[in-house]
């Protein structure tokens, strides 16, 4: 294998390239993740009849996790995207 140097600018341009996939890897982790949620909420919304505020959301329904502002707000916006729409 052929060794090469590389540049400054074009060590910067791998770490930049590498830092925006992990950046991806991550996004797509936590939208898969707000789809479970937001099932999971519904689900558990429609059998207890609650509905959907920041408080209920982390103290009633249990979402205990350290981005549970960002997951609540997620949750938030996929169930008024997903709402039909009037015909």
């Amino acid at each position: 294998m052929t060794e090469m140097e590389l540049t400054d600018e074009e060590k910067q341009l791998i770490l930049q390239r590498r830092a925006q996939k992990r950046k991806e890897e991550e996004d797509r982790q936590f939208q898969q993740n707000a789809l479970k949620v937001a099932s999971m909420w519904l689900d558990w919304s429609a059998r207890d009849g609650s509905g959907l505020t920041f408080s209920t959301f982390v103290n009633d329904f249990g979402y205990e996790e350290q981005d549970g502002k960002e997951m609540f707000s997620a949750v938030e916006r996929i169930l008024a995207a997903s709402k039909r729409q009037p015909r």
